[in-house]
C-alpha cells in the first residue's frame, strides 16, 4: 500500500464555545457527519469521535499527501465518509490510538479524528483544476473550522487538549491550534499542547520558495493562515513564533526523524524545478528549524530520532522499537506538565 494511503488509513483507526455548559448527554461515538465539511470531490464528510474515560481530548488531523500542481496530486482520498472510517479501524493497533498500547499517554483520552480529503494540508480555501480536467475543492480550512465547532458542541469542556497531526496533518495541526484554542480557551480552565508529527516547516528558503509559492497560490493560503501570519508566505516557520506569542504557557512540539524519506519526497515537484532533498540536506535543515524553535523558549521543543521513518505517532513499528529517545514517555511528559525539553541526536 502506498505510504500516503497507509498513513491516511491508519489514522482512521481511532475512532466559539469557551464558556458554554457541558452537554447533558454523553458524547457520541463513531462517525459523525458535520454540516459545512466537504472533500475535494464536493462530497460531504465529518469527524470521528471515540470517547475516553478522562477529561482530556486528543484532536487529531489525518495526513496523506497533497495536491498543488498537475505533477503533484497524490492524495490518498478525494472523498471520506463512514465507510472509510469503519473500513480500517483495526489498523489502530500499536499506534497512539491503541488504548491497550503500553505507555500510551492518550489511552484514556477522547479521540477526535479530522479526516484529510482536500489535498491542502487542512489549510486551504480555493477551487482549482489540475490536468485541465479534475476539480479539487481545497476546503480544508472550512473543514477545520467546522470540525472544531462540532467537537466543542459535542464534548464537555476538556481539562486538557492536545492538537496533533501526522505528515500533512502535522502542518494542519499548526493551522488548527489557534481555532482549537479559541474554542477551549485557557481562561476557561483548559490546558493545551501541540504535536506536529512529521510536518517540518523549514526556515526561510530551506523550504523551497517555488514550492511554498505554489502552495500559497493553489490553496489560497493568503485568505487562511496568511490573514494572521503574512510572513508565512515566504517563511512558513514564522507560524511557530506566532503561536508561541499568542499562547504563552502552551507546549508546542515538532516530531521528526532526521532524514524522513517520505517528507523528503513530499517537498519536491520536478515541474517546478524542485527535486527531492538528500538525507544530509534534510537533516541540516531540520537542525536549523530545531534551533529556531529552541530560541522561542522552554515551552517549544523538538523530538528527533535518527532514521528515515515518517509519521511517528501512527508508526507501530517505530513506537515498539528502541530507536531514538522513547517517544511515548516524551509525549507523556509534554502532556502531563512534567519537566520536558528537546530530545534526540
Amino acid at each position: 500500500m502506498p505510504t500516503a494511503a497507509r498513513l491516511a488509513l491508519l489514522a482512521l483507526a481511532l475512532a466559539g464555545c469557551g464558556s458554554r455548559a457541558h452537554p447533558a448527554a454523553p458524547p457520541p461515538s463513531g462517525w459523525i457527519p458535520v454540516a459545512g465539511m466537504s472533500c475535494a470531490d464536493g462530497s460531504p464528510t465529518g469527524i470521528g469521535v471515540s470517547p475516553g474515560s478522562s477529561g482530556a481530548v486528543l484532536f487529531y488531523l489525518s495526513g496523506g499527501g497533497a495536491c498543488w500542481s498537475d505533477a503533484a496530486c497524490n492524495v490518498a482520498f478525494r472523498s471520506f465518509g463512514q465507510a472509510e472510517y469503519e473500513l480500517v479501524q483495526a489498523l489502530a493497533s500499536g499506534s497512539i490510538f491503541d488504548r491497550s498500547l503500553a505507555g500510551n499517554p492518550f489511552a484514556s483520552w477522547t479521540f477526535v479524528f479530522v479526516p484529510y480529503c482536500t489535498g491542502d494540508v487542512h489549510a486551504g480555501d480555493a477551487v482549482r483544476s489540475y490536468d485541465g480536467v479534475t476539480t479539487w475543492n481545497h476546503h480544508g480550512w472550512r473543514n477545520l473550522q467546522a470540525a472544531v465547532a462540532a467537537a466543542a458542541a459535542l464534548l464537555p469542556r476538556p481539562a486538557e487538549v492536545v492538537v496533533a497531526g501526522s505528515s500533512a496533518g502535522g502542518f494542519g495541526a499548526l493551522a488548527a491550534f489557534g481555532p482549537v484554542r479559541a474554542a477551549w480557551d485557557a481562561a476557561g480552565g483548559t490546558t493545551a499542547d501541540l504535536l506536529d508529527d512529521s510536518g517540518p516547516t523549514f526556515v526561510g528558503t530551506a523550504m523551497p520558495p517555488a514550492l511554498l509559492s505554489a502552495w500559497w497560490d493553489a490553496w489560497g493560503l493568503a485568505s487562511t493562515i496568511g490573514v494572521r501570519c503574512p510572513a508565512c508566505e515566504t517563511d512558513l516557520s514564522a507560524l511557530w513564533s506566532l503561536l508561541a506569542a499568542d499562547h504563552p504557557g502552551d507546549r508546542l512540539a515538532l516530531l521528526s526523524t532526521t532524514q524522513d524519506q517520505t517528507m523528503r519526497d513530499f517537498l519536491a515537484d520536478p515541474s517546478l524545478g524542485v527535486t527531492a532533498m538528500d538525507g544530509p540536506t534534510f537533516e541540516a535543515d531540520l537542525a536549523a528549524l530545531a534551533a529556531s524553535l529552541a530560541a522561542l523558549g522552554p515551552d517549544v521543543a523538538t523530538y528527533q530520532a535518527a532514521g528515515t521513518d515518517h509519521a511517528l505517532l501512527v508508526d507501530a513499528s517505530f513506537l515498539a522499537s528502541s530507536a531514538g529517545p522513547p517517544l511515548l514517555g516524551w509525549v507523556s511528559d509534554l502532556a502531563s506538565g512534567a519537566p520536558w525539553s528537546s530530545a534526540g541526536p
